[in-house]
Order: structure tokens, then C-alpha cells, then sequence
């Protein structure tokens, strides 16, 4: 494990709300699976939408966004779900994952790479170039200090994984949340979502004031202040912070996103797919009709709402697009193996 201080380790406030409570193995199957195939249909949900307004949105589906392209299911997987996959199936090998994640981002690359976002892309030219993690992404964000969303968007494996173990949890979302975004706020959208998925695999109850709280005592960042400065939505940080609840519909999305790939805006997307009511459809449905960074949006939305009410949730008309399905089932119930 990298040895850089700038990395997130210890987080006792967050890790005495990750873990503790036992789950009856089939509901675990069931959210475990919820989890990875939840992330996959918000991602292909999510992708015709990608950079456009939610007034364009509207126009083209009055009806809503109600389908996925079937033609999915034979395609190559996209970045969201494609690196989400090869982190997953990094950890359920063991031994260094981090490099071994590392090394199966070049081998995507080449032999796909399909829709693949311009942090990651530049990263894996440094790695290519014999930078190990987390130098080249350090790099390049010294280069161009930004914040993107292409670490949280693929986190939750690592929440499927290291649900047991809270220490493990947030220190290893963090070394592979590095290995291409290295923000602080990155680090942190994986270890606050991953945290949620955590507790939702256990069935435990969704506290998001005490979540962000533990997270502050912690030493996280002013997130709210940060969303605040970069100009993108913060209902729900705002909300959290002010003890009031968050709004169930996804109105707090439609408005203008400025810098629609930013990390916390996927983060803002996670907590609220917690609390929503919505259910597991209306829920991922409102937040990609919502617009901006769609696919992206959707399969961090996705992958919490799976967590939470499980594969069974999701319409089976949207798992039957879902490209190398039995091999996203299988790595699920090989990360909730390893989980103990």
C-alpha cells in the first residue's frame, strides 16, 4: 500500500458506521448482485442521455426514459461498468490489486476503451509510461487540479468486498479511487458512497447527517463549500448539512450542472438515491431524465439503489441488456464471498 499522506486511511468515525450487523445470505446474494447489475443498467440507462439538458431530455421522451437500447447486451461494456468489472475482478484475485487494477485499465484500453473519460485516459498514458499508481494520477492532477467523477462511478466493488471489514472499506477506496483520480474530493465521493453501499448491503439504517458528520470528524473536506465554489447543484449537501430532508424527486438535478462530470455531483447523486422514495425505477429514471453527466450519474445511483433493494428490483427488461450478465452475477457473489 502506497505510502503517500496525501491518500485516505483512517477514518474511525466512518468505519464505527460501516459495519456490525449480520445478513441472512440470500438477501445478500440479492443486494450483492443489485449492486453490480444496478451500476450496469444506470450506466446503459444513462448513455444515449450523456451531456444532454434535461429540457432536451424531456422533448425527445415525453414519456420518460423507460428503456435501454437492447443492442447493449452485444456491445463492449462502457467505461462506468467496463472499470467497475476489472476492479472487481482485481480484488477477487488477490494479492497487489492495486497494480493489478492498474495493469487491467492499459489491457482495456487497447482492447476497448469505449467511453473512456480524459482524466483516465491521460493517467494510463502515464502508467503506460512506467509510472506505478498513485504517481501518474498525482501527476496529471498536478497538471490540472480538477475533480472528475471517473473514480466513484466504478467504487463499489470495493464496498461489495469490504462491506465486513470498515478499515479495509475506506482504505482500500481510497488506493484505488488513486489509481487514476487523485483529488481529495474523489477519494472521499468513493469512501462516502462505498460507506452507503456498505451499510445498505446490511440492511442498517440510511443516516446521511451523521454519515457527513463522521466524515468531517474525520477530516474530510467542506464538500458543500467546494460544490458551492464550482458552481454545480448542492440541494443535497445543503439539506444534509442543515438536518432537514432531502427532497424525494429528482428536481435537484434539473437545473444548470456547469461542470456536469464533477465528482460531487455523482457523490450528491449516491446519497440521494439512499433516502429517495422513489423506488429503484422512478428513482434511476429521475436522475438520468435529469440530464448532464448521465451515464455516469446513473450508475452511481444505480449501484446504491441495488444495494439497497436488490437485483429483484430491477426490471427485467433492463437486465436483459446488460452485456456478459453471468459474469457480473458471478464477480458479485465473489465479492460477497471475500467479504467473510
Amino acid at each position: 500500500m502506497t505510502s503517500d499522506p496525501n491518500i485516505v486511511r483512517h477514518t474511525p468515525s466512518l468505519a464505527s458506521l460501516a459495519g456490525g450487523v449480520a445478513t441472512p445470505s440470500d438477501q445478500l446474494s440479492d443486494r450483492a448482485r443489485g449492486t453490480m447489475l444496478g451500476l450496469a443498467v444506470g450506466n446503459l440507462l444513462g448513455l444515449p442521455m450523456e451531456s444532454k439538458w434535461h429540457q432536451s431530455i424531456d422533448q425527445a421522451y415525453p414519456d420518460g426514459v423507460r428503456n435501454i437500447d437492447f443492442s447493449e447486451a452485444h456491445r463492449p461494456m462502457d467505461d462506468d461498468l467496463a472499470q467497475a468489472v476489472e476492479l472487481g475482478e482485481a480484488l477477487v484475485a488477490g494479492g497487489d490489486y492495486v497494480d493489478q487494477f492498474a495493469e487491467r485499465l492499459i489491457r482495456w484500453r487497447r482492447e476497448s476503451g469505449r467511453g473512456i473519460g480524459y482524466t483516465t485516459d491521460a493517467v494510463i498514458d502515464e502508467l503506460e509510461a512506467g509510472h506505478a499508481p498513485p504517481e501518474a494520477a498525482r501527476i496529471l492532477w498536478e497538471r490540472n487540479p480538477i475533480a472528475p467523477n471517473g473514480g466513484v462511478m466504478r467504487c463499489a466493488p470495493v464496498a461489495v468486498a469490504r462491506f465486513r471489514r470498515p478499515d479495509l472499506l475506506v482504505s482500500d477506496s481510497a488506493a484505488t479511487c488513486v489509481v487514476t483520480h487523485y483529488a481529495e474530493t474523489c477519494q472521499w465521493s468513493c469512501i462516502l458512497v462505498n460507506v452507503l453501499i456498505a451499510k445498505l448491503l446490511q440492511g442498517m439504517e440510511t443516516d446521511l447527517p451523521a454519515l457527513m458528520a463522521a466524515a468531517s470528524a474525520d477530516g474530510a473536506p467542506d464538500m458543500l463549500a467546494i460544490a458551492s465554489r464550482d458552481g454545480i447543484p448542492t440541494e443535497v449537501l445543503t439539506a444534509i448539512s442543515n438536518g432537514t430532508a432531502v427532497v424525494s424527486d429528482a428536481s435537484w438535478l434539473r437545473q444548470d450542472q456547469k461542470l456536469i462530470g464533477h465528482t460531487l455531483i455523482a457523490l450528491q447523486c449516491g446519497l440521494w438515491a439512499s433516502v429517495t422514495q422513489l423506488g429503484f425505477e422512478m428513482a434511476l429514471r429521475g436522475i438520468i431524465e435529469a440530464g448532464g453527466d448521465t451515464d455516469t450519474n446513473g450508475a452511481v445511483a444505480g449501484a446504491v439503489l441495488g444495494a439497497r433493494y436488490g437485483a429483484s428490483a430491477i426490471p427485467q427488461r433492463w437486465l436483459e441488456c446488460v452485456p456478459e450478465r453471468e459474469r457480473i452475477e458471478g464477480l458479485a457473489d465473489k465479492l460477497a464471498a471475500l467479504a467473510g
